[in-house]
């Protein structure tokens, strides 16, 4: 996702995403989230192709995401950098839809 953080309203950036989320989806063990794959997959490519994408990543969102792979390479705990994800994505949505607190 790094190499691509410039142009993160293209395909590479998104194959990367998408690929970055599968992979800890299916690493948890829990097929309950390994079938959220594709719901994610589904969501990253819309966003894209609603042009809701910057073109340049948002580098808090990019750094917790290198942040999260680190943690896991080392065995430690991702959860915290994990929710922030989470929670900068459900910030995002409430923006666009319109229903921010």
């Amino acid at each position: 996702m790094v190499a691509h953080s410039d142009h993160a309203n293209e395909s590479e950036y998104l194959d990367a995403d998408i690929l970055f989320h599968r992979t800890l989806l299916e690493a948890s063990g829990n097929l309950m989230f390994a079938a959220l794959g594709d719901v994610i997959a589904s969501t990253l490519t819309g966003r894209t192709q609603h042009e809701l994408m910057p073109q340049v990543a948002d580098q808090t969102a990019l750094g917790w995401h290198t942040e999260v792979a680190a943690l896991i390479r080392k065995g430690d705990g991702a959860e915290t950098a994990m929710r922030q994800i989470v929670d900068e994505s459900d910030q995002a949505i409430s923006h666009i839809a319109g229903t921010e607190a």
